[in-house]
């Protein structure tokens, strides 16, 4: 049975979509660049920011490791 799965490695950074067949990892694509500019992307369309406007966001470690984004956005 094949399965795709997204995943983050937090070592090397990298986002990947990996393919198993019957649980062994058959092929692995890097897909980081892509989902940071789709991410970019709608957080800019998501605070209607336009070319040249800054977008700050702070990490903020709370309890029980969730973490948690503080976005604000600079005009």
């Amino acid at each position: 049975m094949k399965t795709q799965t997204l995943e983050y490695n937090k070592e090397t950074g990298q986002i990947t979509i990996c393919e198993y067949d019957d649980g062994f990892l058959d092929s692995s694509t890097d897909v980081t660049d892509a989902v940071m500019t789709l991410a970019l992307e709608k957080l800019y369309d998501d605070y209607d920011l336009d070319l040249g406007d800054e977008l700050l966001i702070t990490k903020k470690k709370s309890l029980k490791n969730l973490t948690k984004f503080e976005i604000s956005n600079k005009r």
